[in-house]
């Protein structure tokens, strides 16, 4: 009988030739890992130093080399889209159902079937949604991204009151130092690398050469440039719009002639005089994350001498409240809950009775909105963008592509 560490180095170096002729992405992400065995772990787990730990137990009892490639391709994703390190400050535990669930569905699309079970696929996390109310079409959470299932899995864990525990943390886990284990496959990052980064750039030479093959699956592409985008400070872009908005309140006045053309009329600023915030509350936006929009909202509102309005709406339009002080915007977040549903056209009908030419309007949403495509609200929408000095929609989730308005993601 052959020592477990031999065993497995020869089964990975089939993996990996046989990956390389196949899925040339994947395989060069494979040919990155340092993989190391410990009996300590449960099964197999990608970690924050960059590396994948297995226990060598559990991979004699896969059951066929198809699924321990299964398993190192899914850890190889785990590691180039970074959901270890993306995992940092979120409820691990939904995190990780988010992510195994993305990279398996983009394995199965791909022709890796053999996920030993439990598998998280996007029937088992469509009937966790649905058992919570959250609802949802079983095409749209499979072609959902990691952080649009995240929200949604925090909205039905927040609807049951309950999340699962943060100690069961699947094949996701923080392991910085100590680490143990006999190294059956070299790579990673050298000393002083920092792991995140040494994945960034293993992604970016694996799309390099995946596409000089001619074997880049769309999918896979897509995913990992969106990995390798910079990420953006939400509230920076948020100010930097809202301030080209205030920008274009300018009218012409022979009061004050053009300093630089005197036989012209000068500029006058009218400022811009109320901000709209229309906010999703159907429910699927944790209280926090309403509560940091919202001061953000209003403090911009106040630098600029705005008035902000916070529009709340779901399947129907709320009355609107007046937000003057930060003590009424956390009022607010706490109470912006409807029942259910999310339908933007009420509430541009709405807002359209009540705005003034020249006021700033932010929409903020997940992203999932049953009617954003009928020809009626998008109507509306621009109806609303044409009177407005400036349309902005911000996600935390789906980005959706409207007339006239910027997107920011948070």
């Amino acid at each position: 009988m052959k020592e477990p560490a031999r065993a497995v180095r020869e089964d990975l170096a089939g993996i990996r030739a046989l990956t390389l002729l196949r899925a040339p992405f994947l395989g060069l992400l494979l040919g990155r890992m340092r993989i190391l065995l410990n009996g300590k772990i449960d099964t197999i787990c990608a970690t924050t130093a960059g590396e994948v730990i297995v226990n060598p137990f559990f991979w004699e009892g896969l059951p066929d080399i198809e699924a321990r490639t299964f398993v190192l391709l899914h850890e190889a994703l785990h590691l180039g889209f970074r959901h270890p390190w993306l995992a940092r400050g979120r409820n691990r535990a939904l995190y990780n159902l988010a992510a195994d669930m993305v990279v398996n569905e983009m394995l199965f699309r791909h022709g890796y079937t053999a996920a030993p079970p439990p598998a998280v696929t996007a029937e088992v996390v469509h009937g966790l949604l649905r058992a919570q109310g959250v609802r949802v079409e079983l095409e749209e959470v499979r072609r959902a991204s990691v952080e649009e299932i995240y929200r949604l899995l925090t909205s039905a864990a927040a609807r049951a009151a309950r999340a699962p525990e943060e100690g069961k943390t699947g094949d996701l886990r923080e392991l910085e130092r100590d680490r143990e284990g006999e190294v059956v496959q070299e790579g990673g990052c050298g000393a002083g690398e920092r792991p995140e980064r040494y994945w960034e750039a293993a992604v970016s030479r694996a799309l390099v050469a995946a596409r000089e093959a001619g074997l880049l699956p769309a999918d896979l592409a897509r995913q990992a440039e969106v990995s390798l985008r910079p990420r953006v400070d939400w509230r920076r872009a948020l100010r930097a719009c809202l301030q080209e908005g205030v920008g274009r309140s300018v009218v012409g006045t022979w009061q004050r002639p053009s300093r630089r053309y005197p036989v012209l009329p000068g500029v006058k600023r009218l400022g811009v005089r109320s901000v709209w915030a229309l906010v999703d509350c159907s429910g699927s936006i944790g209280e926090e994350l309403l509560g940091r929009f919202l001061s953000e909202i209003h403090a911009l509102a106040r630098h600029h001498g705005c008035l902000l309005h916070v529009l709340p709406w779901d399947a129907r339009a709320y009355p609107p409240v007046r937000a003057l002080s930060p003590a009424q915007v956390r009022a607010a977040a706490r109470g912006l809950r409807g029942g259910g549903g999310t339908v933007l056209r009420p509430a541009l009908e709405a807002l359209l009775g009540k705005m003034r030419p020249a006021d700033i309007v932010v929409v903020f949403s997940d992203g999932h909105i049953a009617d954003l495509q009928d020809a009626a609200t998008l109507a509306l929408y621009r109806r609303v963008a044409a009177r407005a000095a400036q349309t902005l929609f911000v996600t935390a989730g789906r980005a959706p592509r409207l007339p006239r308005t910027p997107v920011i993601s948070i």
